[in-house]
């Protein structure tokens, strides 16, 4: 193998003679793993990263957390993040709270000046028509970010009935400059009698798997998705999933996935 290549098969890890598929190294442009962080103290994430930080392809900064810390605990946990390659962007809850005020603008310079690299656009417990959301987007852009734009709705809001209108507020999204579209999953495949596999299927099928992040909060979950889509789909889990999600993706872990991706062509050597 080439030494200046990344070692995406982990043929230098422990127990290297066990061949597992290869994955793209970071940045990726696929199969990207986003860990939600639920209030990881500083050395809780330090342990996730020297875990599994490689695996991390965005960090996620949930439950409205950026609004509760301290500005020098939550410079330090973004910069820590980002050291180690992890952009870090924030959640909807308080981004919701700011549109609601009027303070929009405000709160996402004032993200950027934190060494955020993005922020969630959504409306998932407010209202937005697609106009004032592709305007939003487009300042939080101007602002320095990227954005992960979310689509669907909390609260048990059976917003996933309708495929047109989802895809309508996933292209506009996508074209009002957003980076990725984080699809919600509360109505769709979480808190539901049944995952809601149609409407999954046509967002694929519309935009591919690039654009769009799924999220995961289970195992169950996590297997499918990936028997679905394969190790390429990008999913948003909670940061004590980011190991069993890579063994999943490389075909290590989860009776039914094992086959699949364990006969995945690992890379030339």
């Amino acid at each position: 193998m080439d030494e200046t290549r990344p070692d995406t098969c982990l043929t230098k890890h422990p127990l290297g003679m066990v061949r597992i598929p290869a994955r793209p190294a970071r940045p990726r442009e696929s199969g990207l793993t986003v860990a939600a962080d639920r209030g990881l103290g500083p050395q809780a994430q330090s342990d996730l990263i020297a875990m599994a930080g490689t695996f991390i392809d965005r960090a996620k900064l949930a439950m409205g957390l950026a609004r509760l810390l301290p500005e020098p605990v939550l410079r330090e946990k973004i910069g820590h993040y980002a050291r180690e390659g992890i952009p870090v962007f924030l959640a909807g809850e308080v981004s919701e709270l700011a549109i609601l005020q009027g303070v929009a603008g405000d709160y996402y310079r004032a993200i950027a000046d934190l060494g955020a690299w993005g922020v969630e656009v959504s409306n998932a417990q407010i209202t937005l028509d697609l106009p004032t959301k592709m305007s939003l987007i487009a300042t939080a852009r101007r602002a320095g970010l990227e954005v992960v734009a979310e689509v669907g709705s909390k609260g048990g809001a059976n917003w996933a009935t309708s495929a047109a209108r989802t895809r309508a507020d996933v292209a506009a999204c996508l074209e009002a400059g957003a980076e990725r579209v984080l699809i919600q999953a509360e109505g769709l495949n979480e808190g539901v009698a049944e995952i809601n596999a149609a409407m999954i299927e046509d967002l694929v099928a519309a935009f591919g798997l690039k654009p769009l992040i799924f999220q995961a909060k289970t195992s169950e979950l996590l297997v499918f998705f990936l028997s679905r889509f394969g190790a390429a789909v990008n999913l948003d889990v909670d940061s004590d999933q980011v190991l069993e999600l890579e063994a999943c993706r490389r075909g290590i872990r989860k009776r039914g996935l094992f086959a699949m991706m364990a006969s995945t062509t690992t890379e030339e050597e």
